[in-house]
C-alpha cells in the first residue's frame, strides 16, 4: 500500500528519535509538511537512556515552546565534582551553574524517554503525522519523489528522506547504495570504515541514593575506565561506567554486549568510588534499568546524496561523555530545516539538484562545528579515563587549575549554537550574560582583518623597539665586561659592590639576574643622578602597567591561564626590556578580546582578584621599588632591588595565595550569602577597580612629582625622558651613559604603546556609541602626562575607558 502524496513538499523522517521528533517541530515552525517512521511501537520506549541538555540544545527547544516542560521534570544542575579511583577529590566547582549564569539555560539531565514523550506529545494535532510499527526496508530514489518501504508493506512517498535512525541507521545504508548506483564506490568505501570503537558503556537510572544531592555531578577519573553520576529530580540518579575495550573495533566488528552479562563486567568496578562518599555498589544496586553498549565514533564524510540526508547520530556520532551528542542532533534538525526553508522559498516543488545543492550548503555550515564538538566529546572520553600520560597528568594534577579554561572552551562551544530562523529568539536567551554569536556582536572576517590592520602601530612599536634598543644592548655589553672580570663596582660615594658572591643563592637565577642586576646599580644608587630620576618614576610606573595587565587577565569571561599572557610577557620583559614586549603584549591582549564579548559578556573583574592584586603589586612591586632607592647602604639596595626583579611571578603568587586565604577563611567563618543582588556584587567589584586604578595613578603620580622636584638644577625633563631623536646614532662611551639611554628607549616605547592600545580601546567604544571629544582626550592625556607623568595618565585613562565600558554594559 502507498500512501498517497499531496503537491506539497514533505519530509519522510525515519526515526522518532530526539533528532526526527525535533525535526518535526522545526518543519512544522516553517510550514513543511512531514510524516515520521519509527520502527518501534511506542514513541518513547524505556531502554535505561539518558540525556543532557545544554545551553545550545536548551535555546532551539525554547523556540519551540518546549523548554519549559523539560525545565519541569529536572534539577538543573548547579555543582561538579571529579574524584580519583582512591576516593580523594581531584576539585569541585560551580562550572553548570556559571554555564546558566552565562548563558540563560542551566544544563539539565533526564530520561531519554521523558524527552521523547515532551517532543512527542506537544505536537498537539500533528500527532498523527508520527506513524509507529513502520520500519523501513528499502528506499526508491525516483526522478521526483523518494518511496520509503517498510516492513508491514507500507509505502510513503516524499520528496525528501532523513534519516534520523541512529547509528545504524537503515537511511544512511540505503543511501550509500544508491551513490554506489551512482557510481561513488570510492566514496562509499570511506564511509563505510568511518566508524570505529574503542570505549563501551553500562548505563542505567537508578532511584534515590543517600549521600548524591540533586543537582549535582561527578566523575570519577580512573585508568582506562571512568564514572560520570548525575542525581536530578527526586534524587532520580543517572549513571554511566566507560570502559576501554580490549582494542579499537572498525564499522561492522563493532560488538554488541547482551545484558545478562553486565553484572560480571562491572563487577571489578562496583568498590570504586562515585563520590568521596558513595561506591558504584551502591547506586548500581538500586538501578531500575541498566545497558550495555559499544560507543560509536563517526565522522562522516557524506551526509547527503540527492534526496537522501541524515542527521544526528547517523551521521555525527560522539561519545556522550560532553552530554552533547543529543544538543548536536538539536542543532543539525534546526539547521537543516532551516535550509529547507530557504530552498522552498524561491520554488514549491524543486528538483532533485536543488535539493542536492540545499543540502549541500548545509552539511558545509553545519559540518565545522559538529566535528569540533564531537572531537571535544571524544577527546573527553580518553582524557577521564587516563588514555595517555597527557591525559592522567592533565586529569589528576592539573585539572584544578585548568577548571576555567574548560570552562571558557565549553562557552565558546555554546555561543556558537544554531538556531531557528524562523521563530524570535526566546527572553531567557537574550538576558544571557555571554550571547550567542548569531545574535551579538560578532567578528566578521572583515572586522578580523580591521582588527589585524588597527594593531599595525603596536607591531610598528615593536619593530622600532627592537631595532634601536638590541643593538644599544649589545654595544653597552663590552663596557660591562671589565667590571665582571675584576669583581667590583664602585658608587659615586665611595662604596664597593663584589660582583662575584651569590645574591640568590640559587644558581640558575643568579646567572640570569646579575647582569640584569648590575645594569640597575648607577640608578638605584645615585650614581648616575639623571638615570636615577628617569629610573624612579619608570619602575615606580610599572605598577600600575603589570596591575593593569593582570586586572585584564582576571575578568570573569576570561579563564585562570588567562594570566599566563601577563606573567609570560613580564618575565620576557624583565629579561628583554618592556618597551620590546609590551607592544606584544598589547597586540595580543586586544586581538584576543574584542569589544562586543567584553560589552555584552561575563565582563567584570571581582573584587576578590583586585584586592589581592593590590596587596600582592604593595608587597611583591612597589615596597621594593621604594626600597631599591632609599635603603641605607648600597648592598641593602642591591638586595631590595633583586628582591624587585622576579616579580612578574612574585605578584601573581602571592594574588593567588591571598584569594585562597582569605576564600577559605571566609568559607568557614562567613560563608557566602546566596541572596546577595547582583547589582550590589557589581557595585563592589567597581568600587575596588576604582580604589586599584586611582591607588597606581597616586603613587606614579607622587614619584613623577617628587622625581622632577628633586632632579639636578642643570637637567630638563627631556634631558631626564627624552635620548633626543638621534639618541641611537650618538656612540656609547660608557657603560653608564648606554643602560641610561636603553632605560630611556624602554620607558618611551612601553608607555607609548600603551596609550596606542588605550586609544584603540576607546575607538571600539566610540564606535560602539561611547560619547567623548577625541581632541578633549588627547588633551586630557598629554594634560595628565605632564602634570602627573605617563604612568598615572595611563591608569587614569584605563580607568575612564572602564567606567565608559561598564556604563555601556549596564545600559545593554
Amino acid at each position: 500500500m502507498t500512501e498517497a502524496k499531496e503537491d506539497n513538499f514533505r519530509v519522510i523522517i525515519v526515526g522518532g528519535s530526539v533528532a526526527g521528533l525535533t525535526l518535526a517541530h522545526c518543519l512544522r515552525k516553517n510550514k513543511i509538511d512531514f510524516t515520521i517512521l519509527e520502527a518501534n511501537e511506542e514513541i518513547a520506549p524505556q531502554v535505561g537512556a539518558s540525556i543532557g541538555i545544554l545551553p545550545n540544545g536548551a535555546r532551539i527547544l525554547d523556540q519551540l515552546g518546549l523548554f519549559d516542560d523539560v525545565l519541569a521534570a529536572v534539577e538543573p544542575l548547579r555543582h561538579s565534582s571529579f574524584w580519583r579511583d582512591s576516593g580523594s577529590q581531584i576539585t569541585s566547582s560551580d562550572t553548570p551553574k556559571i554555564i546558566a549564569e552565562r548563558h540563560g539555560y542551566p544544563i539539565n539531565f533526564l530520561d531519554r524517554q521523558t524527552l521523547l514523550e515532551i517532543l512527542s506529545s506537544n505536537l498537539d494535532s500533528f500527532q498523527d503525522k508520527v506513524l509507529l510499527g513502520k520500519r523501513v526496508t528499502h528506499v526508491e530514489h525516483l526522478e521526483k519523489h523518494i518511496l520509503a518501504h517498510c516492513q508491514d508493506g507500507s509505502a510513503h512517498q516524499g520528496d525528501l528522506i532523513v534519516g534520523a535512525d541512529g547509528v545504524r541507521s537503515i537511511v544512511r545504508q540505503r543511501m550509500w547504495d544508491y551513490m554506489i548506483s551512482q557510481g561513488l564506490f570510492r566514496e562509499v568505501e570511506i564511509d563505510r570504515t568511518a566508524m570505529t570503537s574503542e570505549y563501551d558503556c553500562v548505563f542505567g537510572i537508578s532511584s534515590e541514593t543517600t549521600g548524591l544531592v540533586p543537582g549535582h555531578i561527578h566523575r570519577t577519573f580512573g585508568k582506562e575506565y571512568s564514572f560520570l553520576t548525575i542525581s536530578s529530580k527526586n534524587g532520580r540518579v543517572y549513571w554511566f561506567l566507560f570502559t576501554k575495550m580490549d582494542r579499537k573495533y572498525y564499522s561492522h566488528e563493532i560488538p554488541r554486549f547482551n545484558t545478562r552479562d553486565i553484572d560480571n563486567h562491572i563487577a571489578p568496578f562496583l568498590q570504586k568510588p562515585l563520590s568521596g562518599s558513595v561506591s558504584f555498589k551502591e547506586v548500581y544496586e538500586k538501578a531500575l534499568v541498566k545497558t550495555h553498549l559499544a560507543l560509536e565514533e563517526a565522522k562522516y564524510e557524506h551526509w547527503h546524496k540527492d534526496r537522501f540526508v541524515c542527521v544526528g547520530d547517523s551521521i555525527h556520532k560522539m561519545t556522550p561523555n560532553a552530554g552533547q551528542g543529543g544538543n548536536s542532533a538539536i542543532e543539525s534538525a534546526a539547521t537543516l530545516s532551516n535550509h529547507l526553508s530557504i530552498l522552498l522559498q524561491h520554488t514549491s516543488c524543486p528538483k532533485t539538484e536543488d535539493i542536492n545543492n540545499c543540502l549541500q550548503s548545509w552539511q558545509e555550515s553545519r559540518r565545522p562545528r559538529a566535528t569540533e564538538i564531537s572531537n571535544s566529546a571524544n577527546d573527553l572520553t580518553r582524557l577521564e579515563a587516563g588514555a595517555t600520560i597527557k591525559d592522567r597528568i592533565i586529569g589528576l594534577h592539573l585539572l584544578p587549575y585548568l577548571q576555567s579554561f574548560l570552562l571558557d572552551r565549553s562557552s565558546a562551544q555554546i555561543v556558537g549554537a544554531a538556531k531557528l530562523d524562523c521563530v524570535a529568539l526566546p527572553e531567557r536567551s537574550l538576558r544571557a550574560k555571554m550571547p550567542y554569536r548569531n545574535n551579538a556582536e560578532t567578528i566578521r572576517q572583515s572586522d578580523l582583518l580591521k582588527r589585524n590592520l588597527l594593531c599595525i602601530p603596536l607591531i610598528g612599536c615593536f619593530g622600532a623597539a627592537r631595532a634601536l634598543m638590541t643593538p644599544l644592548i649589545t654595544k653597552v655589553r663590552p663596557f660591562m665586561a671589565p667590571f665582571f672580570v675584576s669583581g667590583f663596582w664602585t658608587s659615586s660615594t665611595g662604596e664597593t659592590v663584589d660582583l662575584r658572591g651569590p645574591i640568590y643563592h640559587i644558581p640558575f637565577m643568579d646567572q640570569l639576574f646579575k647582569p640584569l642586576i648590575f645594569c640597575f646599580l648607577p640608578s638605584i644608587t645615585g650614581t648616575d643622578p639623571v638615570s636615577c630620576i628617569q629610573m624612579r618614576s619608570f619602575i615606580t610606573d610599572l605598577g600600575p602597567v603589570f596591575g593593569i595587565w593582570m586586572l585584564e587577565s582576571y575578568r570573569n569571561r576570561h579563564c585562570s591561564t588567562a594570566s599566563l599572557l601577563p606573567i609570560l610577557a613580564g618575565i620576557a620583559f624583565q629579561l628583554k626590556g618592556i618597551g620590546i614586549w609590551a607592544p606584544m603584549y598589547y597586540t595580543l591582549e586586544y586581538l584576543q578580546a574584542p569589544l562586543g564579548i567584553f560589552l555584552s559578556g561575563d565582563h567584570e573583574i571581582a573584587a576578590r582578584h583586585t584586592i589581592s592584586l593590590i596587596l600582592a603589586l604593595l608587597g611583591g612591586l612597589y615596597i621594593p621599588t621604594y626600597l631599591s632607592f632609599t635603603s641605607a647602604t648600597v648592598e641593602s639596595r642591591r638586595f631590595w632591588n633583586a628582591v624587585w626583579q622576579p616579580f612578574p611571578v612574585i605578584v601573581p603568587t602571592i594574588a593567588k595565595v591571598i584569594r585562597l586565604l582569605s576564600y577559605s577563611a571566609t568559607t568557614a567563618n562567613n560563608p557566602a550569602d546566596p541572596t546577595q543582588s547582583k547589582t550590589k556584587a557589581t557595585r563592589r567589584n567597581l568600587l575596588w577597580v576604582r580604589i586599584a586604578y586611582i591607588g597606581f595613578a597616586a603613587i606614579s603620580g607622587f614619584t613623577w612629582i617628587h622625581s622632577i622636584w628633586s632632579a639636578p638644577a642643570d637637567s630638563s625633563v627631556s634631558s631626564i625622558f627624552w635620548p633626543g631623536l638621534n639618541g641611537h646614532l650618538r656612540p656609547v662611551t660608557s657603560f653608564m651613559d648606554g643602560i641610561a639611554r636603553f632605560l630611556q628607549y624602554d620607558q618611551i616605547f612601553a608607555m607609548g604603546s600603551g596609550f596606542i592600545w588605550l586609544g584603540l580601546r576607546l575607538h571600539e567604544l566610540k564606535a560602539a556609541g561611547a560619547g567623548f571629544s577625541w581632541f578633549k582626550i588627547a588633551g586630557s592625556f598629554i594634560g595628565a602626562t605632564l602634570a602627573l607623568g605617563p604612568g598615572a595618565a595611563f591608569s587614569l585613562g584605563w580607568g575612564w575607558k572602564e567606567e565608559l565600558a561598564n556604563n555601556m554594559a549596564a545600559i545593554r
